[in-house]
């Protein structure tokens, strides 16, 4: 009795995990496998292998300028809304972090993109883009189409994507920066750390690790979102808002040309672990746990 007692509490803890590994197996990883041996593939319009391909589908993907220009705006994105949103959310959780009798208000409206979905906020940005009737060229006096002008549109889009991020991030900031200790800030202060220098040498330390959630958080958020690209420009005005992802969309769906969609996933795969892995060493580096 001892020893199946004891082989059942070796064994108990992974039953518990076993709805959550079926559950990757299924969703993710089997996905990710069939996506990875039909790239190598040609198959039709119903997804049937006709033939091997080798590496002429990532050939052609690769020598497509649509693609190209994808990965560059993908690229473009995700440089500029992950600091940008994590340095906004940071200034603003800095400014919310000692409790206030109105700390309740403003903290809400920090907070309050991450409770819209994608949908309602991309119909209100349509609004507010509008080159006739929006707020925005409104308060800057200008009659710019911000979403079908080219040199505009993509950092419309981006501007959107900030003010997504910043609320979520908020959140966790903002927990992370009150569960600091005031005798730590206290005796740096004291020591004569000032100014942006306890930022940079005691605050952003100490919350390192939170800000290293919310950055690989960011870039894998970012490198897949396509919502208001599909939405609001369809990654035009000549490809100028296209993202890999959209890229893919429009391939599968849209023209449903699987040989490069799968193709182009993987590439898509393989540039965000890349990121990934950078952010993993940066974690090495810059983060501290103690």
């Amino acid at each position: 009795m001892k020893k199946r007692k004891s082989l059942f509490q070796h064994v108990e803890p992974y039953l518990y995990l076993l709805p959550a590994f079926a559950f990757l197996l299924v969703f993710v990883y089997y996905p990710f496998i069939k996506n990875a041996w039909l790239s190598f593939h040609t198959v039709n319009q119903f997804r049937l292998v006709k033939s091997f391909a080798g590496l002429k589908n990532y050939a052609k993907v690769l020598g497509d300028e649509a693609f190209i220009q994808s990965i560059g705006n993908t690229f473009i994105y995700v440089l500029v809304t992950v600091p940008a949103s994590l340095l906004i959310a940071y200034l603003l959780a800095m400014m919310a972090r000692k409790t206030r009798k109105l700390s309740v208000a403003y903290e809400v409206l920090f907070a309050i993109s991450m409770a819209a979905s994608d949908a309602v906020i991309a119909m209100i940005f349509q609004l507010a883009y509008n080159s006739q009737l929006g707020i925005i060229n409104k308060v800057l006096g200008t009659n710019i189409d911000w979403l079908h002008d080219s040199r505009y549109a993509l950092m419309s889009l981006m501007f959107i994507q900030i003010w997504k991020n910043i609320g979520y991030n908020f959140l966790f900031m903002l927990s992370a920066l009150r569960n600091l200790s005031d005798d730590v800030l206290e005796a740096a202060r004291l020591d004569g750390v000032t100014g942006w220098k306890l930022h940079l040498k005691v605050i952003i330390p100490l919350v390192s690790p939170m800000l290293f959630f919310l950055l690989i958080k960011d870039i894998a958020y970012g490198m897949t979102v396509s919502s208001y690209t599909l939405i609001l420009t369809g990654g035009g005005p000549n490809n100028a808002t296209q993202t890999i992802i959209t890229y893919i969309y429009s391939k599968a769906i849209t023209s449903t040309n699987y040989n490069y969609a799968f193709a182009a996933t993987m590439v898509g795969f393989f540039i965000s672990a890349v990121l990934i892995m950078f952010s993993m060493i940066l974690e090495k580096r810059k983060v501290h746990y103690n």
